[in-house]
């Protein structure tokens, strides 16, 4: 039996952040109930890499398998009237608008617990249901501006996004971890929740040690590139003769242990370099022996010799060396996923944690594949379904 079996959930996201939360959901046992426009669906079905259907890209794909999909126009009244039935069996409500929008439409969350007040209601948004940045637009790499981490990824060229949606995915998570509480509180009350989750908030908690050191001393952190958050030249990355290398030694031992890997166990009683306020005062002087060092041999040398000596450390690889690692495939990680109209199955990433629970192959659902058999259980007729789909209601 699965974490979350026997709960029902009701998508209202689009795009990256809300999708992910409610994958993560379905993952753990759930069932998943995604609502779309009619015309077109998920903006995120159109996005970037393709796999060569209509309405199923892989960006789509990746944070919507398993769910099941209903294309419903929610301005129509039967639009609405459907919404509210599925509300009634439903355990969890996300959406992922601006602020304000469920309400313009007559779905705001006041009304979804009216109609069932033991409803988990959660929105994520780029600045959250209040606040003066309340009805600001926001997209990952705005976030990630505003939040601080941009600026403490800067070089000499300035502030760097990191590069990848971070912020639209760690929302979702923290969103998932909102409503696994309030499920637990429900549980325990019987009592519904509103939960509000904003993407700024979700990348100061990414960056909470940063904050809480400014609150503490005044200063502002600075960006310190590759250098690990020790300020050390024996935590950072370094070009090797083939490709890069990863260091993390940032302790005691694992300094000593380093020097002695690297043939220099005189190093260890250099005065410049024999504990940390030295390796810090001498940054400049340290990186530039590991530099010469490390030039003499590969990054994959580097890294059996290292990680034997028991010393974090890394080969930098990109995503598809990562990908096609075998430890990807005997940690569990990744699942493969049916999409419908393709012969092969694609490759999605599982919930991240082992062990998975068991479930059998997720479906990327086609946009509406799922609303007559959806409103079929609302108890509607096949011809009150058929009168729906050719008032436009039903995609």
């Amino acid at each position: 039996m699965t974490p979350l079996a026997g709960i029902t959930i009701l998508d209202l996201t689009h795009a990256l952040s809300g999708p992910t939360c409610t994958q993560m959901l379905a993952q753990l046992g759930a069932e998943v109930i995604k609502i779309e426009p009619p015309k077109g669906g998920d903006d995120f079905r159109h996005y970037t890499e393709h796999a060569g259907l209509p309405g199923l890209s892989l960006p789509f794909a990746a944070v919507n398998a398993g769910k099941r999909s209903i294309a419903l126009d929610l301005k129509s009244e039967a639009g609405r009237a459907i919404l509210f039935d599925l509300a009634a069996r439903s355990d969890v409500v996300v959406e992922n608008f601006r602020p304000g929008t469920l309400d313009r439409l007559g779905i705001g969350f006041d009304r979804l617990r009216e109609i069932k007040p033991a409803l988990i209601c959660a929105s994520i948004t780029g600045f959250g249901q209040s606040g003066p940045f309340r009805d600001w637009g926001a997209y990952d790499h705005i976030a990630q501006a505003m939040s601080g981490i941009a600026m403490m990824n800067q070089t000499s060229e300035g502030p760097l996004k990191i590069g990848m949606p971070i912020i639209d995915s760690f929302s979702g998570y923290l969103a998932v971890i909102a409503i696994l509480s309030a499920l637990r509180q429900r549980d325990l009350t019987g009592e519904g929740a509103v939960l509000d989750v904003a993407m700024l908030d979700a990348a100061l908690k990414l960056n909470a040690v940063n904050l809480s050191t400014y609150f503490y001393t005044g200063n502002v952190p600075k960006g310190t590139g590759n250098r690990g958050f020790r300020l050390v030249a024996t935590a950072e990355y370094y070009p090797t003769r083939e490709g890069w290398i990863a260091l993390g030694a940032n302790h005691q031992p694992q300094v000593e242990a380093l020097f002695r890997a690297l043939g220099a166990p005189d190093l260890i009683e250099d005065p410049r370099f024999h504990d940390h306020p030295a390796r810090v005062a001498h940054y400049d002087e340290l990186k530039a022996w590991l530099t010469e060092r490390l030039s003499h041999q590969t990054a994959a040398e580097l890294e059996t010799l290292l990680t034997t000596a028991r010393i974090p450390a890394a080969r930098l690889r990109d995503i598809g060396e990562i990908a096609e690692d075998p430890h990807m495939t005997e940690r569990g990680l990744l699942q493969p996923a049916t999409l419908p109209g393709r012969h092969d199955p694609i490759t999605v990433l599982g919930n991240g944690f082992a062990p998975a629970p068991s479930h059998t192959r997720p479906t990327v659902p086609a946009l509406g594949a799922d609303g007559r058999a959806i409103l079929t259980e609302l108890g509607r007729s096949p011809r009150e379904i058929d009168a729906l789909e050719a008032a436009g209601v039903l995609g």
